[in-house]
């Protein structure tokens, strides 16, 4: 997706693009990376190291300031920060009950709890994943989930989506002359 034309001159107006950024004090302080086109154009390498950073710290549960840590992971990081930060937005109060769930089930499995029993548990009393004892399931869960969710992303962005996408032929005006 290209932005028009008023949006570029809009942008560099407020010296927000890479003429305007370079030699600028956030130029001078984190360098060229500050330029790099991989925080900004969605190729498939940058969308997938995105995934692999972001996604783990959107499953930490109660973490505060996660599009800060995820802006300046994905910055070092070289990821998509649209997507990156863009991420934290999963883990919201709406979709909490299914995140936090996901993780204190995978917290007991990991600490020897039979799976069946785990469920059965979470259907009969959804409210145990509050308990006081199960903040170190929970913290435990979304530690193997984050990063196992990441690793399955980052191989499903550099395995299903293609390198460069076919172009299609430019079409030729007719030519007024000939008629």
């Amino acid at each position: 997706m290209r932005l028009p034309l008023w949006a570029h001159r809009w942008l560099h107006r407020r010296r927000l693009s890479r003429q305007g950024l370079k030699g600028s004090f956030l130029h001078t302080k984190l360098g060229d990376r500050l330029l790099d086109k991989a925080l900004w154009m969605p190729t498939p390498s940058s969308l997938a190291r995105a995934w692999l950073i972001g996604f783990p710290i959107t499953t930490i549960p109660f973490l505060p300031a996660q599009s800060l840590i995820a802006g300046v992971a994905g910055f070092f990081g070289r990821a998509n920060l649209l997507l990156c930060i863009g991420l934290q937005f999963i883990s919201m109060p709406l979709t909490a009950p299914v995140q936090l769930s996901a993780c204190y089930f995978v917290g007991r499995v990991a600490r020897g709890a039979s799976p069946f029993a785990v469920w059965d548990q979470l259907m009969a009393n959804p409210g145990s994943v509050w308990s006081s004892d199960a903040l170190f399931t929970l913290y435990l869960g979304s530690v193997i989930l984050g990063p196992a969710v990441g690793l399955l992303g980052y191989a499903a962005f550099m395995l299903l989506w293609p390198d460069h996408l076919p172009r299609l032929p430019r079409r030729k005006k007719p030519d007024p002359t000939s008629s």
